[in-house]
């Protein structure tokens, strides 16, 4: 932008006293505001720029903590299953060495369950 030589014209002042603008300082406010608003205009891109990648990072560590989570809980799953089949196989030995004993202990089970149902 060249620089203008012309001498600065002083303000005027209306009648009521106040300040007031002449044409050539109103065309060096609106040349100065340009600068500003393409400055703010760029900022802002800059803050969508910075926003959007900030965004990406994030979704992007969200899905990898998601596959972690959804590995981790497949592979407790399979512990759990294992465990109950253990178990599983567990009571079925203790049904097996002592029959009397499970037969009775289910029945007391039973009716203690009843009782607890009527009331």
């Amino acid at each position: 932008m060249a620089e203008r030589t012309e001498p600065v014209q002083s303000p005027r002042k209306d009648q009521g006293g106040s300040r007031t603008l002449e044409p050539r300082e109103q065309d060096q406010g609106a040349e100065r505001g340009m600068p500003v608003q393409e400055r703010v205009q760029e900022i802002g891109a800059q803050a969508r720029e910075w926003a959007e990648g900030v965004g990406s990072q994030i979704k992007e560590g969200a899905q990898e903590a998601m596959h972690q989570v959804s590995a981790s809980a497949a592979q407790l799953s399979k512990q759990g299953r294992a465990a109950a089949g253990q178990l599983e196989m567990t009571v079925e030995d203790a049904i097996r060495e002592k029959p009397l004993q499970a037969v009775l202990v289910a029945a007391g089970v039973g009716m203690l369950v009843g009782l607890l149902w009527r009331k």
